[in-house]
């Protein structure tokens, strides 16, 4: 059974650290670019305005995780299809609000409402109805 001086040299090894070295050298490359992709298609999601982008996407390429983070400080909070939904959203209820009610109540032509008279003929009709009984 190795033990851990076995597992230590077999690391030290000039060989097996070339290797492990260069796999994590290219792990960070991978990540790197993974960062500047998504951070791209991010804020271009997110601005039409070209500086920000440019800025955004700088940042990422010279300061890495630390440039990701930066933007996730910066970046707008909403992407333009959400801003555009809410928009539309504010509009339509602010045209609802504009708009005048319907009259639901008739009047008669004296001013009177007939609202109780209608809601008393339809529960002597629903009182009826239950009931079974003809007039």
């Amino acid at each position: 059974m190795p033990t851990l001086k076995d597992a230590v040299e077999w690391l030290i090894n000039p060989q097996v650290s070339k290797i492990l070295l260069t796999g994590f050298i290219v792990y960070l490359i991978m990540l790197w670019v993974a960062l500047i992709i998504w951070t791209t298609k991010d804020i271009i999601s997110r601005t039409n305005n070209i500086v920000l982008q440019m800025i955004s996407i700088i940042l990422v390429v010279l300061l890495n995780v630390f440039g990701v983070l930066i933007y996730l400080a910066i970046r707008p909070a909403k992407t333009l299809i959400e801003k555009f939904f809410e928009d539309l959203e504010y509009e339509a209820l602010s045209q609802s609000t504009r708009e005048k009610p319907k009259k639901l109540i008739q009047q008669d032509k004296s001013g009177k409402n007939q609202d109780k008279k209608n809601k008393n003929n339809n529960n002597k009709g629903f009182i009826k109805k239950i009931f079974n009984i003809n007039t």
